[in-house]
């Protein structure tokens, strides 16, 4: 077996601090939404009608992130751009969805940890979820799963009507 090149060495040590800075800024911005009390479901789009406030600014900052070149290409009516540039756009307009999953999955393994009891006794504030950011994921979950269903033995458009509603009250 053969030793690697110092170009391969290279390579792979700037591709490994490129991760580890990348892994970094990651976790801080994890800590920043959770201080600010923001929780996994926030990144879940809204159903249809409801506020979509939070959501949209979310995938805002997001794209705040892309080069400049990227935000104008995103800002194009769609309708106006050849084969080629709509292929472009579209594989940036993935980008943010990939964006916003890893932050929505960051933040849900964090609730996770928490909602199991692990992580207790650590530092001051790592992974610590509120009970009402607990609170509004479970309604969440709950209000997806009636719209997804079919045959309930309770009047399920009440029910969601009072679970939005309820969700609506946690801030």
């Amino acid at each position: 077996m053969k030793a690697i090149s110092s170009n391969i060495a290279t390579a792979i040590g700037q591709f490994v601090g490129a991760s580890a800075k990348a892994d970094k800024a990651k976790v801080k911005t994890l800590d920043v939404l959770q201080a600010e009390g923001l929780v996994s479901t926030d990144f879940i789009a809204p159903a249809k009608g409801q506020d979509r406030t939070l959501y949209d600014s979310l995938k805002a900052a997001v794209v705040a992130g892309f080069d400049a070149k990227v935000q104008a290409l995103l800002l194009k009516d769609t309708k106006t751009l050849n084969e080629d540039t709509k292929k472009i756009k579209r594989e940036w307009q993935q980008q943010i969805g990939s964006k916003m999953k890893d932050l929505k999955n960051g933040l849900a393994k964090r609730e996770k940890i928490v909602s199991e009891g692990e992580g207790e006794g650590e530092g001051e504030g790592e992974g610590v979820a509120t009970f009402e950011s607990r609170l509004k994921r479970d309604l969440t979950k709950y209000i997806a799963q009636i719209e997804k269903g079919e045959a309930f033995e309770f009047p399920a458009v009440d029910m969601l009507k009072y679970l939005k509603s309820a969700s609506a009250l946690i801030k």
